[in-house]
């Protein structure tokens, strides 16, 4: 089987042309093919000579996926992607034309992993149980593919699709970075997202190695016995020892950390919106608040007029609150949705 050209660095390229005695700057030609004129095939690299072309095709691949399903919403034109890996697992990726905040924000949600291991109730991927990480080449190839599907070029990226992205943690920096690179998809650092349910070993090293990404991690419930029953991970990584990692580590420097809450009538009390306001004594957050969506859980959704309620108990609070449109819900395309729907039927 060849070798996926999208899992090589700027820097593992220009190895690879020096190893065939061609110049290394055929490494940024080849990047600016991939990424920025978004090719699928190498004989359309046109400043490549013929051999040159002939030799990248016999060794690599360029697409990793294959589209299997495309819906678009009827409610806000969110449109939703089901892809096939080389190996017959089912990803899902979300084109959101903009969220509510941002009306020149075209965001692409991508995967990070087929299936999910972490067992949050209220999160359908994570029906399906762990399948493998996607590497890097997959991940890209996400963005590579919606560009392509839909005529539109994104300027932000949210690692928010299916999988925990720090627990696939090497091959997401390197998609990142590559999104990132001039000669990559050139998305500025601040428009990459990277979420986590709460890996405390991945956030301290994304601290420590200085990645320049958002960092939004989930929360979702202030009591803490409650989290442990919808979110798994709050037994191995409380999330009290994730707060005082970012008190005493996250640097004052940095974008803000977003903390996500998704809004279920059962966590949205008046005791809730005040375990928020003293929770987070490190104040560079900010709360980005969603709407549960519905799903096969037995979660209860809140009303308009509970959520309007728990929104106004947390005004007070001196940090940036924003409320997610839950763009493509009617698709299943929203927080919590994606499923990889031939899993239900041709589960591996």
């Amino acid at each position: 089987m060849k070798e996926f050209i999208k899992n090589y660095s700027l820097k593992e390229v220009e190895l690879l042309f020096e190893a065939i005695g061609e110049k290394s700057y055929r490494a940024k030609q080849l990047f600016n093919w991939l990424y920025e004129r978004n090719v699928d095939n190498f004989f359309e690299m046109t400043n490549f000579s013929r051999d040159l072309r002939y030799h990248l095709d016999e060794q690599y691949e360029i697409s990793p996926l294959t589209l299997v399903d495309r819906k678009k919403s009827v409610v806000d034109g969110t449109e939703k992607f089901l892809f096939k890996t080389f190996d017959g697992h089912f990803i899902e990726s979300v084109f959101i034309r903009n969220d509510g905040t941002d009306e020149g924000r075209l965001t692409i949600c991508v995967s990070s992993q087929a299936g999910c291991p972490m067992g949050c109730a209220f999160c359908e991927t994570a029906k399906i149980g762990f399948k493998r990480n996607l590497q890097t080449a997959e991940i890209l190839d996400q963005i590579n593919q919606v560009r392509r599907l839909t005529g539109l070029k994104n300027n932000n990226v949210v690692f928010m699709g299916m999988g925990e992205p720090f627990l696939n943690y090497d091959n997401v920096l390197k998609a990142a970075d590559i999104m990132n690179y001039t000669f990559g998809f050139h998305i500025s650092v601040r428009k990459i997202t990277i979420s986590t349910c709460g890996m405390y070993e991945g956030i301290e090293r994304f601290i420590d190695e200085k990645r320049p990404y958002n960092l939004a991690i989930s929360l979702n419930d202030t009591d803490m016995v409650k989290r442990a029953k919808h979110m798994p991970v709050e037994k191995k990584y409380p999330m009290e020892k994730i707060i005082r990692l970012l008190e005493n580590k996250f640097p004052a420097s940095r974008n803000r950390v977003t903390i996500e809450y998704i809004m279920r009538k059962d966590n949205i009390s008046e005791e809730d919106a005040q375990r928020l306001k003293t929770m987070f004594r490190y104040n560079r957050i900010k709360l980005n608040l969603i709407p549960l969506n519905k799903g096969k859980h037995n979660l209860e959704i809140p009303t308009q007029e509970e959520i309007n309620k728990f929104i106004k108990r947390l005004e007070i609070m001196n940090i940036p609150i924003s409320i997610r449109k839950s763009a493509g819900s009617d698709i299943d395309g929203a927080c919590g949705q994606l499923s990889g729907k031939h899993y239900s039927s041709n589960s591996n």
